[in-house]
């Protein structure tokens, strides 16, 4: 069983693949009762493409977490290795910026958002609130990622 620390240490992982089955077995559902019943349900359609999106932000968030992105580090690699850590710095600072900017935005888009969805009656500002979200833990795992790059920098590494 896991403890709270493990389940908040794990929480984009735990989060995106709950996301997954929901989306999984919501699309197998709707499928089985348009083929099977000749009734699709109405609301399968929406729940799905909502789960994708908290996927994909979530899923972002795991992968910055785990440095799972993928890389072109061809360049950087044929660098010596101050330059490397230096290259990794401001590309920590780059997607700092970036996920500030996501965050602002993603709050306003969060916090502006009035209406509710078309079948399941959910407002969407839940459905948003991913993106300010997800947005908060990319800046808070990159900035761990940066304070360890600036450190290895002064080390001369």
């Amino acid at each position: 069983m896991l403890g709270i620390g493990a389940v908040l240490c794990n929480l984009p992982e735990i989060a995106t693949s709950v996301v997954m089955v929901l989306m999984f077995l919501t699309t197998l559902t709707n499928v089985a009762a348009r083929y099977v019943f000749n009734s699709p349900i109405a609301w399968a359609d929406e729940l799905s493409r909502y789960a994708f999106i908290w996927l994909v932000f979530l899923g972002a968030a795991a992968c910055t977490k785990r440095k799972r992105h993928i890389v072109i580090n061809n360049l950087v690699l044929a660098c010596p290795g101050r330059v490397q850590s230096l290259l990794r710095v401001l590309a920590h600072l780059a997607t700092l910026v970036l996920m500030i900017v996501v965050l602002f935005y993603g709050w306003k888009l969060m916090r502006n958002a009035t209406q509710s969805t078309a079948t399941l009656m959910i407002p969407k500002s839940i459905v948003y609130s991913v993106v300010p979200f997800s947005a908060l833990l990319i800046i808070l795992y990159s900035v761990a990622d940066l304070l360890r790059d600036v450190k290895t920098l002064l080390r001369g590494g």
